[in-house]
């Protein structure tokens, strides 16, 4: 089921370590391809794109900051993208960062909060 598009998005940055001020799609997208090898900068803008259009797939059970986790990826095993983030209205608060392990497991590879089921190094199987 679709969610609410997105008008702005907030990272929260790993860790724990607070959140950016809410930004446009542009501005979210050259934030997070910092973290990201050129090669997976174009499936990164594919991602938000998804985010910020509505189409973010729910991500089976998992919770965080006690809302229900969403994610948007794109591109193949070896070169994706995948952003996990929860809504707070209209707002994308995009909280870890990771790609494709397989059809259904994604690897939290890029940035994560400690702690947490998307702790950086950990495995989402859908």
């Amino acid at each position: 089921m679709p969610h609410t598009p997105a008008s702005m998005a907030i990272i929260v940055k790993k860790d724990g370590g607070g959140e950016t001020n809410a930004m446009k799609q542009a501005q979210a997208e050259t934030y997070l391809a910092n973290l990201l090898t050129a090669d997976r900068v174009a499936n990164l803008k594919q991602a938000m794109n998804d985010v910020f259009s509505g189409k973010g797939k729910a991500t089976s059970a998992y919770t965080f900051a006690g809302q229900p986790v969403l994610h948007a990826s794109s591109g193949n095993m070896q070169k994706s993208t995948t952003l996990f983030f929860y809504m707070f209205g209209t707002t994308a608060k995009i909280f870890a960062m990771g790609k494709h392990e397989t059809s259904t497991t994604y690897a939290v590879s890029d940035y994560g909060q400690r702690g947490t089921d998307f702790q950086l190094g950990r495995t989402i199987s859908l």
